[in-house]
C-alpha cells in the first residue's frame, strides 16, 4: 500500500482509534456526548414551540461509521441506578429525552448497541436543566493584572477560536479581548474601533485568555502596545507540530507579555518598548495619533497551547514604507491577517501571514516543525513572478479582501489560500485573479452539487459588479450580478435555506436571492430583513438558517432561537456575527459562542435542543469545514462551509457520507489530531492508526496483519 494511503487513512480515520491504548496518547473526545435543552416559552418559534422544555442528548457520527454502526443510551437522575433509555439508535446520532429530571442532575451514558463499554459520558446539570438553559457558561477572569483601575477600563469579549490546547480530548476555547474605556458614568464609550479609546498609560490594548469548557483560565497573552485595536489582530489555533496540542500563532512586539510572565524586551537597543505618539490632552484628539502602528519591531510568535509561553519568534511581514502600500497614514499598512493552512503532505497545518489589501499585498507560509520556525514560501505582488494563469503577480495587487479563505480549491489534496479575488498555490506562486477587485465577504465551499469541485461567492466594492459566483479551481466565472453604476456591495451569503430550489441560494445586502443557476427570484423570507449574517445548521432540517439580529431564523420556516432572550450580545458593530460558531459539540448541528450583554462577565456555548432525523460525519472532519472554522475570525468573520454538498436535495444522508468520504481522501488534515507515531501496515498483530499494538478487544479502525478494518 502507498504511503499517501496510509497517510490519508491516519488523518481522515484516526477518530476511531482508542485513547485507552496507550495511556500518553490522547485524542479529541471521539463521540462528544452532549446534552441541551431550552426551557423557555416562546410563541414567535412557530411549530419549533413543541421541543421546547424536552432535553436532546447527541453525540458525533464519525468517519467508518455507516448505517448499520448503532448506539444505547444510558441515563442516571441524581444518585438514582442508570437505566438504558434508547437501545440500537441507527439512523441518527441523538435521543429526545422527554422524561428527564427538571430538578436534578441527568447523567447519561454512550455505549454502541449490545454493548456496555463506555464510550462517552455527559451529566446535564440540575442548573441548566432547571433553568431551562440552552447553553454552558464560562466565566470571563478578571483583568486587575493587565490594568488595575477596572472603573477606566475594562476589556470586552471579542473574537473566539476553538483547539484541543493541552491534548485532554477535548476543546478549550481562545478569547481575545479588546480594551475598552468607561466614561464618568460607568459607560463603555468604545471597544477598539478607535484610536481614542486606547490609554497612554496601559500597554497593552489586546488580550488573549484561553479557557477550558469548564471554566478554568489556562493563561493570558498580553498583546503590547504596537499591536492594534481591532480587525487586524486576528489569532490562529491549531496543532502546527503534530504533537496533540494545538498552538496560537499571533503578531506581537515589544512588551508583549506571554502566559508565563516573560515579556519581549526591548529588542533593537533603542531604549523604547512603545512608539505610540499621542496627541495633546487637553486637546479635542487627545489619543493614540498613530494609532496604525508606524513604528518598532514586528514579530510573529508562537505560543505553547498548554502553558502560553512563548515557543518560537520571527520577523513578521516587513512593514517597509506607508506609502508603498498606498496611503500615507499607516492604515493599509497595518492591514494584517494570521491564518492557517496546510501545503505539504505531511497534513501539517502552516501559519499563513497577510499584510496589505487595497494595494500592494504579500503572504507568507510558516512552519513549526520539530521545534524550528522557519518560513516555507513568500507571495508578494511586487516581485517578478508570472502567475500558474500567467498573469504577473504585480497584477495581484489590489485584490485583497478584509479577510482570507483557506481550502483545497484546485482538488490536488493541498491548500490554497484566497486573499480576496485573487488565489496563492500551495507552493506560494499566484494561482488565478480575477482582477474584480476588493470586497468584504468571501465563500468557499460545494455551493452547486452538480458541478465538479469548489466554487467561490464574493461581494465587490470596486467596479459594477456587485457579487460573482466562480469556479474555485481556476476563478473562472459561473455568473455575476452587475450594477448600472461602480458600486459598494458590503454583504453577501449563501447557503441552502429554501428546500424547493436544487443546490444553494446566494444572497447579496438588500437584494432577492439568487438560484445557483443565477436567476433572480423574489422570496417571501419569513421576516428577515434583508441582511447577510451567518448561515447556520442549528434545527433539525437540512436547510441551514441565518444568524442575525440577536436571532436564528429559517428564511423558510420563520424562527428558530431568540437567542436575546438569554442576556447575550453579538460583536464587530455592523458586523454583529458571533464570536465564533461551528460543530465542536453534539452532533452534525452547530454551536454559538456568544459573550453576555455587556461583554465583561461570561462567554456562553449555544447548543441546539432540537432533535434531527439525519446523521452526517462531525463536520470538523471535513478539511474545508475545519479551515473555515480556523479561519473564521480574520478581519471581518466569515461563515462556516462543507467541502461536499450538504443540503435539502440529498437523496440520502449515506449520498452524503460518501461524498464527505471522497473529498477527506486526501492528505490535507482535519480538525482531528495527527498521529505523528509511524504505522507499520505489514507487521502481524492489531495496531491501532498511531502505529501501537492494541488487543484484539480494540474497537475503532484498526490495521490488522495490513488490512484497515473496523472492529466493533
Amino acid at each position: 500500500m502507498t504511503k499517501t494511503f496510509w497517510r490519508a487513512a491516519l488523518l481522515a480515520l484516526v477518530a476511531g482509534m482508542s485513547a485507552a491504548a496507550d495511556a500518553q496518547t490522547n485524542r479529541l473526545d471521539d463521540r462528544a456526548l452532549w446534552a441541551s435543552i431550552n426551557g423557555k416559552k416562546d410563541a414567535s418559534l412557530g411549530d419549533y414551540q413543541q421541543h421546547t422544555g424536552k432535553t436532546l442528548v447527541s453525540w458525533r457520527m464519525l468517519p467508518g461509521d455507516d448505517a448499520t454502526t448503532g448506539f444505547d443510551l444510558y441515563r442516571s437522575i441524581g444518585t438514582a441506578t442508570e437505566r438504558k433509555i434508547a437501545t440500537n439508535i441507527r439512523n441518527r446520532t441523538c435521543f429526545q429525552d422527554g422524561s428527564a429530571s427538571k430538578t436534578m442532575d441527568n447523567h447519561y451514558r454512550l455505549t454502541y448497541s449490545g454493548s456496555t463499554e463506555t464510550l462517552a459520558e455527559y451529566t446535564l446539570s440540575k442548573e441548566q436543566v432547571s433553568g431551562g438553559l440552552p447553553y454552558i457558561t464560562i466565566p470571563l477572569a478578571d483583568t486587575k493584572d493587565v490594568y488595575e483601575n477596572t472603573t477606566k477600563i475594562v476589556y470586552t469579549a471579542n473574537d473566539v477560536s476553538v483547539g484541543d490546547l493541552d491534548g485532554d480530548g477535548e476543546f478549550e476555547i481562545i478569547v481575545k479581548r479588546l480594551q475598552s474605556v468607561k466614561d464618568a458614568s460607568g459607560n463603555i464609550v468604545g471597544d477598539g474601533s478607535g484610536a481614542s479609546y486606547s490609554q497612554q498609560d496601559c500597554l497593552w490594548a489586546v488580550i488573549w485568555d484561553a479557557y477550558k469548557l469548564d471554566g478554568t483560565l489556562l493563561w493570558r497573552v498580553k498583546g503590547g502596545p504596537g499591536i492594534i485595536l481591532g480587525n487586524s489582530s486576528s489569532f490562529a489555533v491549531a496543532d502546527f507540530d503534530g504533537d496533540g496540542c494545538a498552538e496560537m500563532a499571533i503578531r506581537t512586539c515589544e512588551s508583549t507579555v506571554f502566559g508565563d510572565g516573560t515579556q519581549i524586551p526591548d529588542t533593537n537597543g533603542d531604549g523604547k518598548i512603545d512608539y505610540r505618539t499621542w496627541g495633546n490632552q487637553n486637546s479635542s484628539s487627545p489619543g493614540w495619533v498613530d494609532h496604525y502602528n508606524s513604528a518598532g519591531p514586528e514579530f510573529i510568535s508562537i505560543i505553547d497551547g498548554r502553558t502560553g509561553r512563548e515557543l518560537a519568534r520571527d520577523n513578521f511581514i516587513n512593514r517597509e514604507t506607508s506609502s508603498s502600500w498606498g496611503d500615507d497614514y499607516w492604515k493599509r499598512a497595518c492591514s494584517f491577517r494570521v491564518g492557517v493552512g496546510c501545503f505539504d503532505e505531511t497534513g501539517l497545518p502552516s501559519v499563513v501571514l497577510g499584510r496589505g489589501v487595497y494595494g500592494h499585498s504579500v503572504i507568507e507560509a510558516w512552519d513549526w516543525r520539530n521545534g524550528q520556525l522557519t518560513r516555507r514560501w513568500r507571495f508578494d505582488t511586487n516581485d517578478k513572478g508570472t502567475g500558474k494563469d500567467g498573469k504577473k503577480h504585480s497584477t495581484y495587487a489590489a485584490q485583497g479582501n478584509h479577510s482570507l479563505n483557506v481550502a483545497d480549491l484546485d482538488g490536488d489534496g493541498l491548500d490554497e489560500v484566497m486573499y480576496g479575488s485573487m488565489a496563492v498555490d500551495d507552493d506560494g506562486i499566484g494561482l488565478w485573479n480575477t482582477r474584480l477587485g476588493h470586497g468584504d465577504a468571501n465563500h468557499v465551499g460545494k455551493f452547486l452539487p452538480e458541478r465538479e469541485g469548489l466554487q467561490m461567492f464574493h461581494c465587490l466594492e470596486t467596479g459594477k459588479t456587485m457579487v460573482a459566483l466562480h469556479d474555485a479551481r481556476d476563478g473562472a466565472v459561473i455568473w455575476k450580478k452587475d450594477g448600472s453604476s461602480d458600486n459598494d456591495m458590503g454583504r453577501c451569503l449563501v447557503g441552502d435555506f429554501f428546500p424547493e430550489y436544487p443546490g444553494c441560494e446566494f444572497f447579496y445586502y438588500q437584494g432577492n436571492y439568487i438560484k445557483q443557476d443565477g436567476t433572480e427570484t423574489s422570496i417571501n423570507t419569513k421576516g428577515q430583513k434583508g441582511g447577510c449574517g451567518m448561515a447556520v445548521w442549528f434545527d433539525g432540517n437540512l436547510s441551514r438558517q441565518l444568524i442575525e439580529d440577536n436571532i436564528i431564523q429559517s428564511p423558510k420556516y420563520g424562527r428558530t432561537f431568540t437567542m436575546y432572550r438569554y442576556s447575550e450580545t453579538f460583536i464587530n458593530g455592523t458586523k454583529s456575527n458571533p464570536a465564533w460558531y461551528g460543530d465542536i459539540l453534539g452532533d452534525w448541528r452547530e454551536e454559538v459562542i456568544l459573550p453576555d450583554n455587556t461583554r465583561l462577565k461570561d462567554i456562553k456555548i449555544f447548543t441546539t435542543w432540537y432533535p434531527t432525523a439525519h446523521k452526517f460525519p462531525w463536520l470538523m472532519t471535513d478539511h474545508c469545514y475545519w479551515m473555515s472554522c480556523l479561519n473564521q475570525n480574520i478581519g471581518y468573520n466569515q461563515p462556516t462551509n462543507t467541502g461536499y454538498y450538504l443540503g435539502s436535495d440529498i437523496k440520502t444522508d449515506a449520498d452524503a457520507w460518501a461524498e464527505a468520504a471522497k473529498v477527506q481522501n486526501r492528505p490535507v488534515q482535519t480538525a482531528i489530531t495527527t498521529v505523528t507515531a509511524p504505522v507499520n501496515p505489514n507487521a502481524n498483530g492489531i495496531y491501532n492508526l498511531a502505529g501501537q499494538r492494541v488487543g484484539k478487544a480494540y474497537k475503532g479502525i484498526c490495521i490488522e496483519n495490513g488490512k484497515l478494518l473496523y472492529k466493533k
